[in-house]
């Protein structure tokens, strides 16, 4: 797996969705994750756990709170 971080996780992809357009309104990039519930709200992919944990403390000090996961990646860079 590669490494991600996850901010929420919601029983319907609407309100999924709608905490990516709030993050996206802070200037964080945000996917939804997943194609049933639940519907994970994740960030980036990262090469390794220490540049994921580094990314978590950064978005702690904006008050963005989150965890360190794995996800496989897709082709194409799509989440599953």
């Amino acid at each position: 797996g590669i490494y991600t971080i996850q901010l929420a996780a919601y029983s319907t992809r609407g309100d999924a969705e709608q905490l990516v357009k709030k993050l996206q309104s802070k200037g964080v990039v945000a996917r939804v994750s997943g194609v049933k519930k639940p519907f994970r709200v994740r960030l980036a992919y990262f090469a390794t756990r220490q540049a994921a944990q580094d990314e978590v403390t950064a978005l702690k000090e904006r008050g963005i709170i989150g965890f360190v996961t794995t996800e496989g990646q897709t082709p194409a860079g799509r989440s599953p």
